[in-house]
C-alpha cells in the first residue's frame, strides 16, 4: 500500500509548476559510490537533477546504474523529497548540510523500492562529498545470478563524490 501512496505522489510533484520563491532553481549532479551490502561489493553511478523548491525542500530524479556481484546490471529512477538545511557562505563555495527523506526507486531486474535516506555533505567550491545511509525496502522478491532470494530491506551505507552545477 506504502508503495502504491508514494507511486501516486511523486508523479504529481513533477507536474506542479515552480515555486514563485526566488530560490527555486534547478541544479545536476554525477557521482559514483561503492559500498558492500550483505557481502557483496556494488558500484552505482548516479545522475541527478535537482528541483529547488525552497532552500530547504529538494524534488530529486536521479537516473542510476548498479553494478554488484553475482547479479544482473539493475537501471533506474530514483526520486524523492529531500529535506536539508545547510550553511554555506555567500559565494556558494564553502558549505555544510544535513539532508532526510523519503523516495521511491523504479528500476529493471524486480528491483522496485521505496526508500528513505539521510546524509551530511561539505562542499568545497564545485565538489560535494556527501556520506549517508539509504534504507530501501523492495518491493518484489529478488535473486542473484545463482538463484538464491535477496533480503526484501538493505541499507546502503554511501559515500559519494560529486560535481554539480546550476540551470
Amino acid at each position: 500500500m506504502k508503495f502504491i501512496l508514494l507511486a501516486l505522489l511523486f508523479p504529481l510533484l513533477t507536474f506542479a509548476r515552480p515555486a514563485t520563491n526566488p530560490k527555486s532553481r534547478l541544479s545536476y549532479d554525477v557521482s559514483a559510490s561503492q559500498s558492500s551490502q550483505n557481502g557483496r561489493s556494488y558500484q552505482e553511478i548516479n545522475l541527478g537533477l535537482n528541483w529547488f523548491l525552497s532552500e530547504w525542500m529538494i524534488f530529486r530524479n536521479s537516473a542510476f546504474q548498479r553494478q554488484s556481484q553475482d547479479q544482473d546490471t539493475v537501471y533506474g529512477l530514483d526520486s524523492s523529497l529531500r529535506f536539508q538545511h545547510s550553511l554555506q557562505n555567500e559565494e556558494n563555495t564553502l558549505g555544510l548540510k544535513v539532508f532526510g527523506g523519503p523516495g521511491l526507486r523504479v528500476a529493471s531486474e524486480k528491483s522496485n523500492a521505496y526508500f528513505g535516506e539521510a546524509g551530511v555533505g561539505i562542499r568545497l567550491g564545485g565538489i560535494q562529498l556527501t556520506a549517508g545511509i539509504k534504507s530501501l525496502q523492495y518491493v518484489d522478491t529478488r535473486l542473484d545470478s545463482n538463484g538464491n532470494k535477496l533480503p526484501n530491506t538493505e541499507n546502503q551505507i554511501f559515500i559519494g563524490l560529486a560535481g554539480s552545477g546550476s540551470l
